[in-house]
């Protein structure tokens, strides 16, 4: 199992040493979102850390395509790709915060396509055509082409992941039953363009909280637990698995979550009431997020690797980070060298 972390961030000081701990921990990617509303620019951020290690994998794990146009997002892209020496990966969804916060409609499947298609072109070092001109990377001579994945969470995208992507970030998908249905809907997008889905990088995004119990965890974070439902659920509540007796509930958690405080965890946050309030916190946590005492952490993290897991990208949604990680490093991360 390889496991990649990420964090958000105000403070570049603050970043350099964040990225010092966990590359000397031995993370095999890390990550960063994309929300320019709410943290430091991702593209920035990717490159200091291209700058500051040499070991790990990089990787924008959720863009979108409508903040950028596509020419500017493959030239940010392909940037990265030369400083970081080939580690850098590009991840696009259709856009939740980083657009609710600007008022920006999310994009279309049609559009999330299309701009998946130029930027694996565009770093390639070919041109595409784009509403009627033609693009191209002119300043580009030796092309590291960049892999551009899809965080995926209904059947339309998690079908289109399996034709065009180069990889698949998943939310929700802990269970294996959730997994199953993700992984049918990407076999079936594979199969439609002759590819295996073996081919294609799938990484899992779970919410890793030490405590002295699941549920001191799950206490931790009620609102990443709203986030991650308002973000997999907004679009459609069918063909994801989601039990009938749940729909109302989640319908209800999505109406009243609030945006601006996204990926904001902590007690002043008014999503943290959202899941008591729905009936939803058993559920969602089961889905996401692995929690309790550290050797109840690696029993779990084993459980879902024989679902079929091997890449999880571990969010550090604590109040010290620093503390968690030395915790992974010591009691988590030796069950699977």
């Amino acid at each position: 199992m390889q496991f990649g972390t990420g964090t958000t961030i105000r403070s570049f000081d603050e970043y350099r040493r964040w990225l010092t701990e966990a590359d000397a921990i031995g993370f095999d990617m890390l990550t960063c979102g994309d929300s320019q509303s709410l943290w430091a620019e991702c593209f920035t951020m990717m490159t200091f850390a291209a700058m500051l290690t040499e070991r790990p994998n990089l990787a924008i794990t959720v863009s979108n395509p409508m903040t950028r146009h596509p020419a500017v997002v493959a030239s940010a892209c392909a940037s990265v790709q030369q400083i970081a020496n080939g580690r850098f990966r590009y991840g696009m969804s259709s856009g939740d915060s980083a657009l609710r916060n600007i008022g920006v409609s999310p994009a279309t499947v049609a559009e999330l396509e299309a701009c998946t298609h130029a930027v694996r072109e565009l770093t390639a070092g070919r041109s595409v055509d784009w509403n009627g001109a033609t693009l191209g990377l002119h300043w580009l001579e030796d092309p590291t082409p960049v892999p551009v994945w899809l965080a995926a969470e209904g059947p339309r995208t998690q079908r289109l992941a399996g034709r065009l992507a180069d990889g698949v970030v998943l939310s929700n998908c802990l269970t294996k039953e959730r997994l199953d249905v993700a992984m049918e809907n990407i076999a079936a997008g594979a199969a439609e363009t002759g590819r295996n889905v073996d081919d294609i990088e799938i990484w899992h995004m779970c919410n890793l909280i030490f405590a002295p119990s699941e549920e001191d965890g799950i206490n931790l974070i009620p609102s990443v637990l709203a986030g991650t439902a308002n973000h997999v659920f907004r679009f459609t509540l069918e063909g994801k698995g989601l039990p009938e007796e749940m729909k109302a509930r989640v319908r209800g958690l999505m109406g009243e979550y609030q945006s601006r405080h996204h990926a904001q965890p902590g007690g002043a946050n008014p999503n943290n009431e959202l899941i008591d309030k729905w009936g939803l916190r058993d559920y969602l946590a089961r889905q996401g997020t692995i929690a309790g005492p550290p050797a109840h952490c690696v029993e779990r993290l084993h459980e879902v690797e024989s679902y079929g897991v091997q890449n999880i990208v571990v969010s550090q949604f604590v109040s010290d980070q620093y503390t968690w990680m030395r915790t992974f490093a010591d009691d988590v991360l030796p069950a699977f060298r």
